[in-house]
Parts: C-alpha cells; structure tokens; sequence
C-alpha cells in the first residue's frame, strides 16, 4: 500500500496565464510609447538646439551690419523654428497622456496578476494542508492495521 496524492494544479492556472501574457504585452506597448516620448524630446531638444544657434547667429550677423532681407529672412526661419518647437511640445504632451493612460493599464494587470498569485499561494496551503491530513491519516491508518495483524499473528 503506497500513499500517492495528486499533483497540486491552480484551478485558475489559465487565467493566469492569459493575464500574463496581457501584462507582458501591454508593458511592450508602454516601453514603445515611452521610446517614441523620448524620440520626440530629442527631436525638440535639436530643435531648440538649431533655434538658439540661429539666434547668436542673427546678432552676430547684426552687430556686424547686414542687409535688412538678410535679418527679415533669418528671423523667419527662428519663427518657423519656435512654431516647430510648439507643436513638437504639443505631440510631447499628448505622447506623455499616452504613456500615463497606457502606464495605469500595466499597473491594473499587475495588480490582476498579483490578486491571482496570492489566491495561489492560498490554494497551494489548502493543498499542503489537505496532503498533510492525508499523510497523517494513511499513517494512524498503517499503525492501526500492524497493530491488527500482530495481535491477529499473537492469537
């Protein structure tokens, strides 16, 4: 007579596996928003970077006397930059609520996730226990039954 449980399965492994493979999935989406956010904060920074050597230029090239086509042109290419620069803070910005909403969605699957490791957990006590009692049992039950066959043997 050999003790054998069956093995411990989580009843809700599936689901579990399924909002993993979600959480893996949405945080490849988070860290391509917060790649694209960081692509678009360069892009300013370049941006901001040309208007600046654009304006040392312009006073330079004041100071030095020029022609009044020259500064009108110089300065509409600062304004078309500084627009530029505008609407790259506007994409930035709507990029960061990207980020954030996309952020909250992770943290959610997360805490899913999380929930059903602990009722895991809670379900592989239950089963530790169980196998316990039932290890506990099988012996009272062996020490009953040689208890039995040797006062049957004394007879």
């Amino acid at each position: 007579m050999v003790f054998k449980m069956k093995k411990f399965t989580f009843s809700l492994a599936k689901l579990k596996q399924y909002k993993e493979r979600m959480l893996e999935a949405e945080k490849n989406n988070l860290g391509i928003l917060r790649r694209d956010l960081v692509g678009l904060q360069n892009q300013l920074s370049e941006i901001n970077g040309i208007i600046e050597i654009k304006h040392d230029e312009l006073n330079e090239t004041m100071k030095k006397g020029t022609t009044p086509v020259d500064i009108s042109v110089r300065k509409r290419f600062l304004t078309s930059k500084k627009q530029d620069a505008a609407l790259k803070q506007i994409d930035i910005t709507k990029k960061e609520n990207e980020v954030q909403a996309q952020l909250e969605v992770v943290i959610e699957l997360q805490k899913e996730v999380a929930s059903l490791e602990k009722l895991e957990e809670a379900q592989l006590e239950e089963y530790r226990a169980a196998e316990q009692k039932e290890v506990e049992l099988f012996i009272d039950e062996f020490i009953t039954n040689a208890d039995f066959r040797k006062q049957n043997k004394d007879i």
